[in-house]
């Protein structure tokens, strides 16, 4: 899998920001706070949703009430993008869920697309627990 480009949209520290990221391997360096961890949390929430015992608010921004994350991988020349978002309510809960196949885009629950990542990845489906 390579990591192509993420897009966060009021994802912790950030409020909008499109990284780009080239062939080869990729080093994330800054100072404490420049938002390391968040790029981080950003590729995990695409791949995976909130985790067990993860709150929504420790990825979407203060203050907002709504936030997305849209990943583009490579799979063996395959390309794919991943689409999560979260709104706030009474708490903050994953709102749209979608997967884009060689051009062909379908919305779907968050369990179902977590399914099918972990199946994209050939992951034990036991790592969706």
């Amino acid at each position: 899998m390579k990591i192509k480009r993420i897009v966060l949209n009021n994802v912790r520290s950030y409020e909008k920001e499109e990284i780009s990221l080239p062939e080869g391997s990729t080093l994330l360096s800054g100072d404490i706070g420049s938002g390391k961890t968040s790029v981080l949390l950003g590729i995990e929430f695409a791949l995976f949703g909130l985790q067990p015992g993860q709150r929504g608010g420790s990825i979407l921004k203060n203050g907002a009430q709504n936030g997305s994350v849209l990943l583009e991988i490579d799979i063996d020349g395959q390309e794919i993008i991943i689409e999560r978002s979260l709104k706030r309510g009474k708490t903050i809960t994953q709102d749209y869920c979608a997967i884009t196949i060689d051009g062909i885009t379908r919305e779907i629950a968050v369990t179902e697309l977590t399914d099918n990542v972990l199946e994209i990845l050939n992951y034990q489906k036991e790592f969706s627990k």
